[in-house]
């Protein structure tokens, strides 16, 4: 299967030898969108017409130098800059300031118009695309699943597929690969929390799909075969059958009381209906699902592959979550599973987790759409430009987080500056799958640590993006199994 970078080079190869009379007309609209107040634009290089800067772009962020791309950028430019990437004139934002502007701007002045990739393989009527009223509507219905009130009754659910999937894939071994086993066990939550589907060759054919999926999300948005945007289209294509013949049973079920609403998110979503008794079209379920899906492993996958990667290099940390983890079991019997109070108790535990993500997140930045002409920070932003911002503006501010390179859970002891961690966004559009993804969290490290000891084979093993940043290896570890 070829990586993101691979179908980009293609899509280069290919598209300069498109027509001339199709290029000039590509940038000759370009060229237009840059047009205006050129001497109140941000200081910036759009690079080559059409192509932009999207090519040195995306192999910083495959090669897990984003970070320092968009550093030395802000060292030449300011924080605020002007670039191209995927197609589009783009402003980037940094520091609290620009996170600020871009969370708490209005959808009539900004809007969370994602790249045509996001848009095509998510969905146009997924949660990250929609405005307004509707993204209101649209929230609503997934928060009526997500929000901890109603999180509260799947505590024990999920913690059953966490351990037995140590009891399946750790138990026993000396040696395992860590990422494999964290892409597989976070499918699996995601996939029996959301849809009540349990572990089968269809889910894994399934996983592969949304990872075929989130690749192309990151590709140029050209249709051409070999490219990643185009095995993505046809990943989509296969999802949307499964979960469309998946609701067509579901329906049914809760039409003759053989599932009840607050099954999973599925159930939740058809038997959802707004003021006026409309209920979600078969497109909004679909396209939210998979929005929620992907959100909900591939993220999650990603953070716990490199809280085991950095619990090894930190011992005290180690010692310090197991202290915490003992004190939850005080007073409860040896097989009595957790509860919501017990999850709560675990603040430790989600202060190394917050760390983990400040120093590794997930998600690198995000795109909102220019809907007016506007100013920030002295410049002109034109109509039809986008904007992006990048977490590692603030995360890795020494002025914010002191010893920035340093891992360290006591930067969350105290409350940071807003807009300062943005792991999962900020604002109105903060992520909903805040408390599923601290459940899921400390629930895993509550497990591990109790049951294992481990050490890294390659202390030094190197971290690409595609598109989450994970170790090139998987991170191949020794397993150190305490006595029960």
């Amino acid at each position: 299967m070829e990586s993101a970078m691979d179908a980009t080079s293609l899509v280069f190869i290919v598209f300069s030898t498109l027509l001339g009379t199709v290029l000039f007309v590509l940038i000759v609209k370009t060229v237009k969108s840059g047009e205006g107040k050129e001497k109140n634009l941000p200081p910036g290089n759009l690079g080559l017409p059409v192509i932009g800067q999207t090519f040195e772009f995306l192999s910083a962020y495959k090669s897990n130098t984003a970070k320092d791309w968009i550093e030395e950028k802000v060292s030449k430019y300011g924080s605020v800059f002007k670039t191209s990437i995927m197609g589009c004139p783009t402003v980037v934002l940094t520091g609290q300031a620009g996170n600020r502007f871009i969370f708490q701007s209005d959808c009539n002045t900004i809007t969370n118009k994602q790249p045509i990739s996001v848009s095509r393989i998510v969905g146009k009527k997924n949660i990250l695309e929609l405005t307004g009223e509707d993204h209101k509507r649209m929230r609503g219905a997934i928060m009526q699943f997500l929000k901890p009130e109603a999180l509260q009754k799947f505590v024990g659910r999920m913690e059953s597929v966490i351990q037995h999937h140590f009891l399946d894939c750790w138990e026993g071994k000396e040696c395992i690969t860590v990422l494999p086993l964290m892409k597989t066990l976070t499918f699996h939550v995601a996939c029996d929390l959301l849809f009540s589907l349990k572990a089968s060759e269809e889910t894994e054919m399934l996983r592969k799909d949304f990872t075929e999926g989130g690749k192309g999300v990151w590709a140029l948005p050209f249709n051409l075969p070999g490219t990643a945007f185009h095995a993505g289209l046809i990943a989509r294509s296969r999802i949307c059958k499964r979960l469309s013949s998946l609701l067509q049973v579901r329906r049914k079920d809760i039409e003759q009381g053989m599932s009840s609403p607050d099954q999973d998110l599925m159930s939740s979503m058809l038997s959802m209906r707004d003021e006026n008794g409309v209920a979600l079209t078969e497109d909004e379920i679909i396209d939210n699902m998979i929005a929620v899906m992907s959100a909900g492993h591939e993220t999650t996958c990603s953070l716990l592959v490199h809280l085991v990667r950095l619990l090894s290099l930190n011992p005290n940390v180690y010692e310090n979550i197991l202290q915490e983890q003992m004190e939850v079991l005080a007073g409860k019997n040896s097989d009595e599973p957790l509860k919501w109070e017990d999850i709560q108790k675990m603040k430790y535990t989600w202060k190394v987790a917050q760390e983990t993500l400040r120093l590794t997140s997930p998600v690198f930045g995000g795109f909102r759409k220019v809907m007016k002409d506007i100013e920030f920070a002295g410049y002109s932003i034109p109509k039809g430009w986008q904007l992006f911002w990048a977490a590692t503006s603030t995360h890795m501010n020494g002025e914010i987080f002191n010893e920035r390179e340093k891992f360290d859970p006591s930067h969350f002891d105290k409350f940071n500056p807003p807009y300062s961690f943005t792991a999962f966004g900020g604002g109105a559009r903060i992520c909903p799958g805040y408390d599923f993804a601290r459940m899921e969290t400390v629930i895993y490290l509550h497990h591990l640590v109790l049951k294992y000891k481990w050490s890294l084979m390659d202390p030094h093993e190197r971290v690409t993006c595609e598109p989450m940043p994970l170790p090139v290896t998987g991170l191949p570890i020794m397993l150190h199994a305490k006595e029960n």
